[in-house]
């Protein structure tokens, strides 16, 4: 009785004149923000204790922090998730610092301009009719029951356990641990289905009439995968190894004669997918340590560089859903393009297309056709030689310098 009374103590309704916009107050253990009426929250929100928020508009431009042992409730909440000018799209996300719970129920979350929230949960998730648009939901070590969940991207990894119902998904994304060796096979995409999933790292998944466009896998260490019958997937590598490799667009290997990728002989990469009739819309890159890697012809959607890394792109298309170059890596793209702005109306898996450099990072465009904007920070270096067509935008900030 006196949890309760102390929780009502600090319910926090808003004043005469509803439609007016106004910050949102200082959140502590036990706050309640109760509508209706319209917040905005320009700086870092951080939750810690019992924190809830209801039938209320908030203007969210800031990222999220949430607590160890922290719970966090939204109840007929519309979120309006907005990045910071200049800044790299994502930049409104959420992270956990440990375990946490979250309920969340009947509550939509929209986006403006190229905001593309990515919300990072550990602990236990409870969604009830949960509408949003261009976000991401990343599950590790968590506990979720999903009811009426539309969201961009779900990713089940680390040891999550989901049972859900009634999802609509763009993609479904699982992380691989160092040395799994994965099995998927017969997942139908944009028709509903019913199945139990073993997904990667040790995480399980019930679903019933769920409903993607791509099935998306994540592999790491010396893991291997075999994907069977797939109708539309991703694929996506974390890559610390020299070679040269191709990765194609479309329908690839069969029972009776498998594609394996890397291919067999050209790279010292220890992960391996081995593809039946999986039919493969594109790739992602992820190179860190002392990656040496080229790329000819290859349909690539995410281009992530770090470490010292080196990479070479010939000829190849870049759909620079987040591609990102930092740390001392070195990253040399020769033709091809580069952003995929032109397709975002007829692909809703293209939510957002940009290039971001930053550390002391080293890139050259050469007679590339850009379709998207470049944000430079810190003390990358970028030069752009002979664009066919160029950058939508660029933003510089820090030491970043461009040379054209």
């Amino acid at each position: 009785m006196f949890s309760l009374l102390l929780f009502a103590l600090f319910v926090i309704t808003p004043a005469s004149g509803a439609d007016r916009e106004r910050p949102l107050p200082a959140l502590r253990d036990g706050s309640v923000v109760s509508g209706p009426g319209t917040f905005r929250q320009e700086s870092p929100l951080r939750i810690d204790g019992h924190v809830r928020l209801e039938n209320l508009t908030l203007k969210l431009s800031a990222p999220i922090v949430v607590a160890r042992g922290a719970k966090f409730e939204l109840k007929g909440v519309h979120l309006i998730v907005s990045d910071r000018p200049g800044s790299a799209n994502g930049s409104s996300n959420l992270r956990c610092e440990g375990p946490a719970e979250f309920l969340i129920s009947d509550s939509t979350m929209v986006t403006k301009d190229s905001a593309h929230p990515i919300w990072n949960l550990e602990g236990e998730l409870n969604v009830g009719n949960f509408q949003t648009e261009n976000a991401e939901f990343h599950l590790s070590k968590s506990k979720a029951a999903l009811d009426r969940l539309k969201i961009f991207e779900l990713e089940i990894s680390h040891a999550s356990h989901v049972a859900a119902k009634h999802l609509r998904l763009v993609f479904l994304s699982t992380h691989s641990s160092e040395d799994d060796h994965l099995l998927f096979e017969n997942i139908p995409t944009d028709k509903p289905f019913t199945k139990k999933l073993a997904m990667g790292s040790g995480a399980e998944a019930e679903l019933e009439d769920t409903q993607l466009q791509f099935f998306l896998l994540y592999i790491h260490g010396h893991a291997d995968a075999t994907l069977r019958g797939m109708e539309r997937v991703q694929l996506a590598m974390f890559s610390d190894c020299q070679g040269r490799m191709e990765l194609p667009r479309g329908r690839l290997g069969s029972l009776e004669a498998p594609a394996v990728f890397p291919q067999p002989g050209k790279s010292n990469c220890p992960f391996s997918f081995t593809l039946q009739n999986a039919n493969v819309d594109s790739w992602d890159v992820y190179a860190g340590g002392h990656a040496d890697l080229t790329f000819e012809r290859s349909e690539i959607d995410e281009l992530n560089a770090d470490g010292a890394a080196k990479l070479v792109l010939h000829d190849s298309e870049i759909y620079a859903d987040w591609m990102a170059v930092g740390g001392e890596a070195q990253v040399r793209v020769e033709g091809g393009s580069v952003g995929a702005l032109r397709l975002a109306k007829e692909r809703p898996d293209l939510a957002t297309s940009q290039i971001r450099l930053g550390g002391h990072s080293k890139t050259i465009f050469t007679q590339v056709r850009f379709d998207c904007g470049i944000v430079a920070s810190d003390q990358a270096w970028v030069k752009i030689a002979h664009p066919s067509v160029p950058p939508e935008y660029i933003h510089r900030s820090g030491r970043a310098e461009i040379l054209d």
